[in-house]
């Protein structure tokens, strides 16, 4: 026996992997790092510095029932699960496959919750606003989301998977009635007692701005309530990876292996992919305009545009970035993350020189 991993998920945050303007990962390969940069960033991350991982209830159930570890690595998470080698042909080749202990049928979805624990991770992160009744949801299963969560080792954007406050609610309703996390569930409201199609009236009254019932305000305050405790605790999306996925993104495949008995290559078993199913994901760093309070002169100066905020590497500016530009020459340095307010639609990097 010996475990082969299953899929690996990695969570790359720009913040902590990009180098002032050049990023580890750009639509433009003029403004990327370079691959040996990449690896020199990639070195010191650590994803558990700033953010949480969590497998829900059911998960933790299903690798225990499953014999699946699950294991936190410095860009994510590792799921591995045990299994037999078995042999296969292909063409006029035997070729080594890997079929789990025990097998995990096409319907198990594995479920993970991404925390941030991070006091200032809203602060350097470009995410949708905790008071917003959205999170964000990647998974390899069709559904009303605009994007499948690919397994092909593409880096993809967290921001493609926002979804829609309706389908927040609709998220945190299908997990909380499965038990899959606890809520503090109000007196007069229970998730057992809800029916789905009852969920989507109210949903469908409310996108056409047809006044609700007491009953129904009820519930529908209640599912709004439900995602702001999962977003006051820190969760700021879910991940779910089912075993037979949408899209060309299925974690085994059914293979015909050697029947020990009579040497014939028909024993049809589960067997891993050849290829690691490894899912990446790209969290943009936060983007502010720079305010620069001049003590000495009692002056304010601001950037005439955003700049991203990151850990490592410098945003060079000079007098013309900003406005007024200053007498003299004056030395503009990057701004700290714990100094940032908001005005109407925009952020500002408040910074003293």
């Amino acid at each position: 026996m010996i475990y082969k991993p299953l899929f690996n998920i990695d969570l790359l945050h720009a913040y902590f992997l990009d180098q002032g303007d050049k990023k580890y990962h750009a639509d433009n390969a003029n403004y990327e790092l370079s691959d040996d940069e990449k690896e020199d960033a990639l070195r010191s991350y650590n994803l558990f510095d700033f953010i949480e991982v969590i497998p829900n209830k059911r998960t933790r159930s299903i690798a225990k029932n499953h014999r699946v570890l699950i294991r936190n690595h410095s860009r994510g998470i590792r799921v591995l699960t045990s299994t037999l080698s078995v042999n296969s042909e292909e063409g006029n080749d035997v070729v080594i496959r890997y079929n789990p202990l025990v097998e995990l049928s096409n319907d198990v979805v594995f479920t993970f919750f991404i925390k941030a624990k991070d006091r200032f991770f809203l602060n350097y992160t470009d995410i949708t606003e905790k008071k917003n009744n959205q999170l964000y949801y990647l998974s390899n299963i069709n559904s009303s989301v605009t994007n499948i969560f690919d397994a092909d080792g593409a880096i993809e954007k967290w921001e493609d998977f926002l979804i829609t406050e309706r389908e927040s609610r609709k998220l945190v309703y299908n997990l909380e009635k499965d038990q899959e996390f606890d809520t503090n569930t109000p007196k007069l409201v229970t998730i057992s007692s809800i029916e789905e199609s009852l969920i989507e009236d109210i949903e469908d009254k409310v996108t056409n701005n047809t006044t609700l019932t007491e009953s129904e305000t009820e519930i529908f305050d209640y599912l709004n309530t439900s995602v702001q405790q999962l977003k006051n605790s820190g969760v700021i999306g879910v991940i779910q990876v089912k075993v037979a996925g949408d899209n060309a993104t299925n974690l085994t495949e059914q293979v015909d292996t050697e029947d020990i008995q009579t040497g014939n290559f028909d024993l049809e078993k589960q067997c891993l992919l050849k290829n690691l199913i490894d899912f990446q994901i790209y969290i943009e760093n936060k983007k502010t305009f720079w305010r620069y309070r001049q003590k000495s002169e009692n002056q304010i100066m601001v950037t005439n545009q955003e700049h991203p905020l990151t850990k490592n590497g410098k945003v060079e500016i000079e007098k013309t970035d900003v406005t007024p530009q200053p007498q003299g020459t004056l030395f503009f340095p990057n701004p700290t993350i714990d100094s940032i307010t908001k005005e109407e639609q925009d952020y500002y990097s408040e910074i003293f020189i």
